[in-house]
C-alpha cells in the first residue's frame, strides 16, 4: 500500500509570468490574413516568407519575453531592438556593428534603399519584380506592424485598436492593385480581428461565457461591409487625382499608364477640366512624355529642368525646322477635379501665364511640372504652336538622329520576338520611315483590333510592359495604353525613335460659332495615351493608332500617305533593312539580367505558399508524433522504464484537454484515467502500468519489469483517444500543448477529463 501525499498550499510569492500566447496566436493570424491581401503586388513568394518570418519572430519573441518575466510594457521596446537587429543583418550592407547593431551608416544605407524603393515603385507595374528594395519595405513593414499589434493588444490592453493598423495595411493593395482590395482578403482580416477580440476575452476572463451573440453581430456587420464595398456604385472614386508627383496615383496603381486604364474603367466619369482655345478645333492636352522604357514599364526620364517664369518663352521645339508650317494658338484652362504635378497643355507649349506656385519645364519634351504646386484649382493661359507638317516633308525627313534622341531607340535584350516580327510584316513595302510609321498606325486600325478596357484586365495582360504588349498583339484587344505602347515599341524595332505621350483627348464642345468654338469639357473618360515618333527636321510627331479613339492626323490620311498593308503578321523572317538599335546605358544593366518568367510561375508560387502554410500548421503535430514514436521505441527496446510511460500518459492527457499537474500522485492520475476508459482493455492496462510505476519508484529493481509496457501503453492511449471524441482528437493532433512547458499559461488547462 502506497499512501498518497497531500500537497500543502503555499502562498504565492512570485508574480505569475503570463506570455499571452493565445493573443500572440491571434495576432499571427491577423498578420497572415493581411498578407493575403498583399498578394499580387510583388512577384513570387519570397516576400511572403520574409513578411511572415519577420512578424512571427517578433511576436513569438515578445510572448517568450513575457513568459520569462519581462513586464509587458517593456516588451515592445525590446521587440523594436530585435527588429532593428534583424533589419541590420538583412539590409545593413555590412555597416552594422557586429553585423547586427545599427550605426549611423546603417541608417544612411536604409535611406538609400528607401529612396530606391520609391523610384522602383514608379518604374514597376503590378506585380512588381521582387527587388531588394521591395523586400526592405516588406521586412521593415512587417516588423513595424508586429510591434504595433503587440503594443495595442498586450502592452496597452486595447486590442480593438489593432483594426487601425491592419486597416492601414489593407489600404496598400486597395490603392495599388487595379481591382482594388479583394473582398475575400477583407473578410479574412475581419475574421482574424474578431478572433483576436475573442482571444482577449478568454485571456482576461477564462471562465466567462462564450460571446456568441457579439461575434455573430460582428460577423454580420463585416459581411454587410464586404458586400457594400464590392457592389455599391461609385464606392471607388479614385481618379480625381489622375497623376501626382512621380507618376504615382493616390488610389490607383503604381504606373501612370495603368492609372489611366483604371480611370477609363470608372463607372461614372469625373470632370477633370474645361478650356477654351483660339484653334478651330479642340486640342490634345499633354501631361508628360514617357520616353524611358525599362522592359516592364514606360516612365518619364529624369533630367535637368528650368524654372518657369510668368510669360517667358519656352523652347525651342526639338528638331523643328523653319520649313514646317506652324501657327500660334491660345488656350485658357480651368482645372476642376484633377490633381497632378504635370500641367495639361496643348503641345508644344511656348509660354504659360496665371499659374500659382513654382513650376519648371523640361527642355527635351517641353512638359511642365510643379515644384511646390499641383494643378488643383489652377486657372491659366497657354500659348502653343500648332505644327502642321505635310506628308511630303515627313517623307523627306528621317535618317539623322541626334545623340540626345538616340536613347529613344532603346529596346531591352529580351524583347518578345512577336513585336519585331509584327512590325516588319506590317510595314512590308514601305520605303521611308514616314511610310513605316503610317503603316504601323494603319495596321492597328485595319486588322481586326478592337478597343476594350476590360479584356486586358480579364485575360491578365493589363499594363504597358513588353510581355503585356506581346499578349496584346495576339489578343488584338485593348485600350489606348496598349495601342500606343505597341506602336512605340514596334517603331523602335524598325529604328525610328519613339515615346509614349499621356494626357487628354480634346473633350466635348459646348457649341459656339466659327470664331468662338465655345468651351470644351474634359472628363476622366478622355484620358488617353498616344505614340510620338521622331523625324529629323520636324521633331516629335504624334500618331493615333487606337481604334475608335481620337482623331487620325491629317498628314497620315490616305490621300497623302502610302497605302498600308492589311495582311496579318507572318512568322517568317525578312531581309528588309533595319537600323542597329543602340543600347541605353541607364537601362541595359538591369534589362540584361532579366529573363521572362515561366507562365507557371504564379501557379507554382501559389502552391509554394499553400505548401508552406500546411507545413507550418503541421509542424507541431509532426514534432509530437516523433516524440511519441521515440518513447514507444525505447519501451520496445527495453531502454525505457515506467517514467517514460508516465511522461507519455501525462502528455497525451494534456493534449486532450486534461489537467495533469506534476504534483498529482501517479495513483490519483491513474484513477482518473481508469474512470475515463472504464469498460475497455485500457482500464486493466492502466492499472498494470500503475503497479509498475509504483514498484519502480518505491521498490527494488525487478528483472523483466519493462516487458509488456509498450503494449499496455498503446492500449491506454487508444482508449483515451477513442473516448475523447473527434473534435478533441483533432485539436490534440494539430495543437499539442504538451510541447510547451507545463507551467506556461497556454499549456495549462483548468479542466479535468471530458
Amino acid at each position: 500500500m502506497v499512501s498518497e501525499s497531500i500537497p500543502v498550499a503555499v502562498p504565492r510569492l512570485v508574480r505569475r509570468r503570463v506570455g499571452y500566447w493565445r493573443l500572440t496566436g491571434a495576432m499571427l493570424l491577423q498578420t497572415l490574413a493581411a498578407s493575403v491581401a498583399l498578394v499580387g503586388l510583388i512577384q513570387g513568394a519570397g516576400w511572403w516568407f520574409a513578411l511572415m518570418l519577420t512578424s512571427s519572430l517578433l511576436l513569438v519573441a515578445g510572448a517568450g519575453l513575457r513568459t520569462a518575466g519581462v513586464h509587458r510594457g517593456i516588451v515592445p521596446v525590446l521587440e523594436l531592438v530585435l527588429g532593428a537587429m534583424v533589419m541590420t543583418a538583412a539590409f545593413g550592407g555590412g555597416t552594422g556593428l557586429l553585423a547586427i547593431i545599427p550605426t549611423p551608416a546603417t541608417f544612411a544605407h536604409w535611406g538609400g534603399l528607401l529612396q530606391q524603393a520609391m523610384l522602383s515603385i514608379y518604374q514597376q507595374g503590378t506585380p512588381a519584380e521582387s527587388l531588394p528594395e521591395f523586400l526592405f519595405l516588406v521586412v521593415g513593414g512587417a516588423a513595424l506592424i508586429a510591434v504595433v499589434l503587440d503594443t495595442l493588444a498586450v502592452a496597452v490592453r486595447a486590442p480593438a485598436f489593432t483594426a487601425v493598423s491592419v486597416g492601414a495595411v489593407l489600404v496598400v493593395p486597395g490603392a495599388l492593385l487595379g481591382d482594388g482590395l479583394d473582398p475575400s482578403a477583407l473578410a479574412l482580416s475581419a475574421i482574424a480581428y474578431l478572433w483576436l477580440l475573442r482571444a482577449d476575452v478568454r485571456t482576461r476572463r477564462p471562465g466567462s461565457p462564450r460571446p456568441g451573440a457579439a461575434l455573430a453581430v460582428g460577423a454580420s456587420a463585416t459581411l454587410v461591409a464586404v458586400l457594400l464595398a464590392a457592389t455599391a456604385p461609385g464606392f471607388d472614386r479614385g481618379g480625381a487625382a489622375s497623376f501626382t508627383a512621380g507618376g504615382i496615383n493616390i488610389g490607383g496603381t503604381v504606373t501612370p499608364l495603368i492609372d489611366l486604364g483604371k480611370d477609363l474603367r470608372r463607372p461614372t466619369a469625373v470632370r477633370a477640366l474645361t478650356y477654351t482655345t483660339s484653334a478651330a478645333t479642340g486640342q490634345y492636352l499633354k501631361l508628360a512624355s514617357l520616353d524611358q522604357f525599362t522592359g516592364s514599364v514606360w516612365k518619364h526620364r529624369e533630367r535637368d529642368t528650368k524654372r518657369l517664369a510668368e510669360g517667358t518663352p519656352i523652347g525651342p521645339v526639338a528638331g523643328l525646322s523653319d520649313q514646317v508650317p506652324t501657327s500660334k494658338i491660345t488656350t485658357t484652362v480651368k482645372i476642376d477635379n484633377m490633381q497632378s504635378r504635370w500641367l495639361p497643355v496643348p503641345s508644344p507649349v511656348q509660354s504659360v501665364k496665371g499659374l500659382a506656385g513654382t513650376w519648371s519645364w523640361d527642355p527635351d519634351d517641353l512638359t511642365i511640372g510643379g515644384i511646390n504646386a499641383t494643378t488643383r484649382d489652377q486657372d491659366y493661359t497657354v500659348t502653343s504652336l500648332l505644327v502642321q507638317p505635310t506628308a511630303d516633308q515627313l517623307k523627306a525627313a528621317g535618317g539623322f538622329v541626334p545623340e540626345d534622341v538616340q536613347r529613344d531607340l532603346f529596346l531591352p535584350p529580351n524583347l518578345p520576338s512577336i513585336i519585331a516580327k509584327t512590325a516588319v510584316a506590317a510595314t512590308e513595302g514601305a520605303t521611308s520611315e514616314y511610310e513605316q510609321a503610317v503603316a504601323l498606325q494603319d495596321y492597328f486600325r485595319d486588322n481586326g483590333f478592337v478597343y476594350s478596357t476590360q479584356t486586358p484586365l480579364k485575360q491578365g495582360y493589363d499594363g504597358d510592359g513588353a510581355r503585356v504588349i506581346a499578349a496584346f498583339l495576339e489578343a488584338k484587344s485593348g485600350y489606348c495604353v496598349h495601342f500606343a505602347s505597341a506602336m512605340a515599341l514596334m517603331a523602335r524595332s524598325l529604328g525610328i525613335p519613339s515615346r509614349v505621350a499621356e494626357g487628354y483627348l480634346p473633350g466635348a464642345s459646348g457649341g459656339g460659332t466659327a470664331t468662338d468654338p465655345g468651351q470644351y469639357t474634359v472628363t476622366s473618360d478622355d484620358l488617353h495615351a498616344w505614340p510620338e515618333l521622331y523625324f529629323a527636321g520636324v521633331g516629335w510627331v504624334p500618331f493615333e493608332p487606337t481604334v475608335g479613339r481620337g482623331t487620325i492626323p491629317s498628314y497620315t490620311r490616305p490621300e497623302t500617305a502610302a497605302a498600308a498593308p492589311t495582311t496579318a503578321p507572318s512568322s517568317g523572317t525578312t531581309t528588309a533593312p533595319k537600323r542597329i538599335v543602340p543600347t541605353d546605358p541607364a537601362q541595359i544593366a538591369g534589362a540584361a539580367g532579366t529573363t521572362p518568367p515561366s507562365p507557371l510561375q504564379p501557379v507554382l508560387s501559389g502552391l509554394g505558399v499553400a505548401l508552406l502554410v500546411v507545413l507550418v500548421l503541421l509542424t507541431p503535430a509532426v514534432a509530437r508524433r516523433v516524440r511519441r514514436r521515440h518513447r514507444l521505441r525505447r519501451l520496445a527496446e527495453a531502454s525505457g522504464g515506467a517514467s517514460v510511460v508516465w511522461a507519455e500518459l501525462r502528455d497525451t492527457a494534456r493534449d486532450l484537454g486534461w489537467s495533469a499537474p506534476e504534483t498529482e500522485t501517479p495513483r490519483a492520475f491513474a484513477r482518473r484515467i481508469a474512470d475515463q476508459v472504464a469498460g475497455t482493455v485500457g482500464e486493466e492496462a492502466v492499472l498494470r502500468l500503475l503497479e509498475v510505476r509504483e514498484r519502480d519508484a518505491y521498490g527494488p529493481p525487478v528483472r523483466g519489469a519493462t516487458v509488456g509496457l509498450r503494449d499496455d501503453l498503446v492500449r491506454v492511449l487508444d482508449a483515451l483517444e477513442s473516448r475523447a471524441g473527434r473534435g478533441r482528437r483533432v485539436r490534440a493532433l494539430l495543437l499539442p500543448v504538451s510541447l510547451l512547458p507545463a507551467g506556461w499559461p497556454i499549456a495549462a488547462s483548468p479542466g479535468g477529463a471530458a
